[in-house]
């Protein structure tokens, strides 16, 4: 019985490697964007506690020292906030392009996978065609034999 060997099992191999690889770069882009959003979460509660303590200070006896560390503080938070929605930013682009990628290693393997499977349905036909030729010339042998027996 023949086996079936695709001929090109070393590109698909390659492309599976591919994929695996483009996938792992994506969930760490993934991973890298979701721990920058937590940071700047953390950023933005601190920001509010401080809001809400400068409002605090302002309703109490008056305590300028105070409240100018309170207004520093805020003022410190905020451009961290900005910083950390830039740093989200780059890193959302690095997470586009890696899903960019991981969508055309996909590609890539889905088309060596088509190809391999029509390779194997041209194969499947290519040994039926045979075995009918090998049967028919069979009877026709069989045939031919029976018929110098009879003579």
């Amino acid at each position: 019985m023949a086996v079936f060997r695709y001929s090109m099992q070393n590109v698909l191999d390659v492309k599976i490697k591919l994929e695996d690889q483009a996938r792992t770069a994506f969930s760490q882009a993934q991973m890298r964007v979701n721990e920058a959003n937590e940071v700047l979460e953390g950023i933005r509660m601190r920001l509010g506690g401080y809001e809400e303590l400068k409002r605090q200070l302002m309703l109490e006896r008056l305590d300028v020292l105070k409240l100018n560390q309170c207004e520093n503080a805020i003022t410190s938070l905020k451009y961290q906030e900005q910083q950390q929605m830039k740093k989200i930013a780059a890193l959302n682009a690095v997470l586009d392009n890696a899903r960019r990628n991981l969508n055309q290693a996909m590609i890539d393997r889905k088309t060596h996978e088509k190809l391999k499977e029509n390779e194997f349905e041209e194969f499947k036909i290519e040994l039926n065609n045979q075995e009918k030729k090998e049967i028919d010339e069979l009877v026709s042998f069989t045939h031919n034999r029976a018929g110098e027996e009879d003579e």
